[in-house]
């Protein structure tokens, strides 16, 4: 059933669908965009595999959740057979009127359920950042590649989150029943509200109040190119000895990145692990550096623009547009993602020139309210929900 031919005032049931639950960027939108359809009336399901943070927020948002047993980040034929049908059976329960998928995998199995489900459900893909373009071997990014433009469908809408992602859909042929578009992210006007104060925030992270701090906020995986990240600060940390580097986040990497801060005697390097308040934490900082080798659109450079601090940041996925908008002012010094010593040299041009990095702090705040607010991520991906990007 067409949602576009259902009566205005019908408010549909919605499954929203994510392969994993460990908290990052899409779980935090999901929670977020989740409790926005409950508030206009829509019956919402959350549904996602594993353990993670996803569970309580969506809790304490008062979601409705299933947990999926059998979904799972890694390619197991078995299991994904055993999701797929898992999915099926939700979507044949609940008989939503429409699904929302999140990542690569979700895209594909949640589509081809939907497929095979009695409900027919509209189905809409949410891609955060293709998978293919991770660095991965050749033949493993072939596969997530045909997988995507074979899946594409069975979907009726692709969203994208920025413009480069969108024009690479269409030229690798990604071809949904319905359109392409893009939708990017977006923060609450209240965001800022929820930050610490400076010497807050730096108590809660042990960091004396006179020390220069660049953060990050990432979790280690090797998309986030944070052993490589030691490397480029790390003539910094010798160089300047009233700097200190805060690293936020937790993941598969992050035994490896405790390693090798050792190995580089890195002693003013605080790996902090996962944290509840992380995204309240950014006045602590005096920059943000985000330097992964591939990127959707980053809801961390969104938060750090929004708290109003320069950026230094790799020139992957929508960072670069994301920062600086039309002719107007940068947030962000944009480095090449191959050599960590670029990384240094902005890092040491942001502690020496003062002017262009308060610029850089003063455009941020400016890009985010003008281009990238909730209202419109939300409006956005519910108009999609609703049919309403098919005319």
């Amino acid at each position: 059933m067409a949602l576009a031919k259902m009566e205005e005032n019908a408010k549909p049931r919605i499954l929203l669908l994510v392969t994993q639950a460990d908290w990052g960027g899409v779980q935090s939108f999901l929670v977020n965009f989740a409790a926005s359809l409950s508030s206009d009336g829509f019956e919402v399901t959350l549904a996602a595999g594993g353990d993670g943070k996803l569970w309580r927020a969506a809790q304490d948002a008062g979601l409705r959740t299933v947990r999926l047993k059998h979904m799972r980040r890694e390619i197991n034929p078995i299991q994904d057979y055993l999701a797929y049908r898992e999915i099926k059976k939700l979507i044949d329960t609940f008989r939503p009127q429409a699904i929302h998928l999140n990542s690569s995998k979700m895209g594909v199995i949640g589509s081809l359920a939907a497929r095979a489900s009695t409900a027919k459900p509209r189905v809409v893909y949410r891609i955060g950042g293709w998978s293919f373009l991770e660095p991965l071997p050749r033949w493993k990014s072939w596969i997530y590649r045909e997988a995507e433009k074979i899946s594409a469908r069975y979907k009726d809408v692709i969203i994208t989150v920025h413009p480069g992602d969108e024009e690479l859909a269409h030229r690798l042929g990604f071809l949904p029943r319905g359109k392409i578009i893009t939708v990017p992210n977006g923060l609450s006007d209240k965001f800022t509200q929820h930050l610490f104060t400076r010497d807050e925030a730096r108590r809660r992270l042990g960091i004396p109040s006179d020390a220069y701090v660049f953060g990050t906020i990432a979790n280690a995986y090797a998309t986030k190119n944070l052993l490589a990240y030691l490397d480029a600060l790390k003539p910094i940390h010798d160089e300047f000895p009233g700097c200190r580097f805060v690293i936020i986040g937790d993941g598969p990497e992050f035994g490896k990145l405790k390693i090798k801060r050792e190995t580089l005697k890195l002693e003013r390097v605080i790996l902090t692990g996962q944290r509840e308040d992380a995204n309240e934490l950014y006045r602590a900082f005096d920059s943000f550096v985000l330097p992964s080798v591939k990127e959707g659109m980053p809801w961390t450079l969104l938060e750090a623009m929004s708290s109003g601090i320069p950026i230094i940041a790799t020139d992957v996925g929508a960072n670069r547009w994301m920062t600086k908008q039309d002719d107007g002012p940068s947030a962000a010094i944009i480095v090449g993602p191959e050599k960590t010593e670029d990384i240094t040299d902005a890092m040491r041009h942001i502690l020496d020139d003062v002017n262009e990095s308060a610029e850089l702090a003063h455009a941020g705040p400016l890009i985010v309210e003008k281009y990238f607010r909730w209202a419109n991520t939300y409006a956005g991906n519910r108009d999609a929900l609703m049919g309403k990007t098919d005319v």
